[in-house]
């Protein structure tokens, strides 16, 4: 069940091998049952969900703080930034209001802080590329296998009638929402879940082969075009871009994909279908439209340049959030937390980057995955408030994680490279560092 190996040395004749053991872990256990449980959400109320993963994050307190471990190189000053400013923001809004809602210090800062120990824990267990992929494919296998329940909801909605929302779909059944609850948010975990399968499906070591490969690839294919959300869509379409910088020859897969795949997905559906998603695709916004959010938003900018109008502020203004993570923290931090917002998402790009860089041969599609996930979370954030995605933190981590790893690989001395390279060759993928 867990990655984390140990090396024992053993020695034969006059040959000496490299043996790894595999060793359950608390902390192992309660990271996977995190990332499994990504994509479930349960209503409290209006306002609120509750995702049951958190619930692992705080066992992990309970049964295994011993085990988190400070690795330096996964953490920058920009961590720390992001905590103070958020506590700055936080003192604002007590002094201007005199009092905290449930929205500014439940939703908002213990958010952020579950979203800080998810980081912690995460690389706390990745320490070589098989626990990277080990993750990887966990998150994903889950969101597929909940998607796949989610269009069975919506086909049976689209054919019969039958619409069971909440749960899986929304606006009548039209738009696939998962238990995610928000057609939007549903929406980019499946670009990301989709840019880490096509960015992993290359090299001598893909991050799945074959049936199951073609398996994730319709299943998310899918769910991503019922969705029915445009901002996940332009993400999906600008990670496309940018994994075809990096591998010209998936432009043409992804065009033939395309005009295979769209006769028959209409003469399964029929023309009924074609009215779907133009209305969809055209749909008017609901409630405060996103443009009056963003002047709104801007207005409140120029009024508290520097700190801005302090936590919770902007969404207190007008009862709904910013539907763009840039300028919500501009609204509510002003232009020195949304700084720190940039330069933390930028560490993670040339992190990601560099992971890309320095990794061996067949660990490049993995690190590259990673990068186009980032890529896609961030484009998704231009219109939702994506700052708060559990899976953004987690490709954060494992992108902090294999930067680290790639790194200490390059440090190695030569003879050292290769003598691990000779034992690498002869492990199994999942073993592999």
């Amino acid at each position: 069940m867990t990655t984390l190996l140990d090396r024992l040395s053993t020695t034969r004749g006059i040959f000496r091998t490299t043996v790894l053991i595999k060793r359950v872990n608390v902390l192992t256990l309660l990271v996977s049952a995190y990332v499994v449980l990504l994509p479930f959400q349960i209503p409290i109320n209006n306002n609120i969900n509750a995702a049951p993963a958190d619930a692992f994050l705080l066992l992990i307190l309970v049964l295994a703080p011993g085990l988190l471990k400070y690795r330096k190189p996964v953490w920058t000053i920009w961590h720390f930034a992001l905590l103070m400013t958020f506590a700055v923001s936080t003192f604002v809004t007590a002094l201007d209001v005199g009092d905290l809602s449930n929205y500014v210090w439940l939703n908002k800062d213990v958010g952020l802080l579950l979203l800080i120990l998810s980081y912690a824990a995460i690389t706390s267990v990745v320490a070589d590329w098989g626990q990277v992929r080990y993750i990887l494919r966990l998150f994903t296998i889950s969101v597929v296998i909940q998607n796949q329940v989610a269009v069975g909801a919506f086909l049976m909605a689209y054919f019969s009638g039958v619409n069971v929302e909440p749960l899986f779909t929304s606006y009548g059944g039209q738009r696939l929402s998962g238990v995610l609850f928000d057609a939007n948010a549903y929406g980019g975990l499946l670009a990301l879940a989709f840019m880490i399968c096509e960015g992993a499906s290359w090299g001598r070591s893909p991050l799945f082969r074959g049936g199951l490969l073609l398996y994730c690839r319709l299943s998310l294919g899918v769910g991503l075009l019922f969705a029915f959300s445009r901002s996940a869509w332009i993400s999906v379409f600008v990670s496309i871009l940018l994994l075809c910088a990096f591998r010209p020859n998936k432009g043409i897969k992804f065009a033939l994909a395309g005009m295979t795949a769209a006769p028959c997905l209409l003469l399964l559906m029929g023309h009924r279908f074609m009215l779907i998603v133009e209305s969809m695709a055209g749909r008017p916004e609901q409630g405060v439209s996103r443009f009056q959010l963003i002047r709104d938003a801007w207005a409140q900018f120029v009024q508290h340049p520097l700190l801005g109008g302090g936590l919770g502020s902007s969404a207190a203004n007008e009862g709904t959030v910013v539907h763009n993570t840039a300028l919500w923290f501009l609204a509510d931090f002003g232009i020195l937390g949304f700084a720190v917002l940039l330069t933390f998402l930028g560490w993670f790009f040339v992190a990601g980057w560099s992971a890309y860089r320095y990794a061996p041969r067949n660990q490049k599609p993995v690190a590259l995955a990673l990068l186009l996930g980032h890529t896609a979370m961030f484009t998704l954030a231009m219109g939702i408030e994506g700052f708060y995605q559990r899976h953004w933190w987690v490709v954060f981590a494992l992108i902090a994680s294999s930067s680290a790893i790639a790194r200490r690989r390059v440090c190695k001395r030569p003879n050292e490279r290769f003598a691990e390279s000779k034992v690498l060759h002869d492990l199994p993928e999942q073993h592999q560092y």
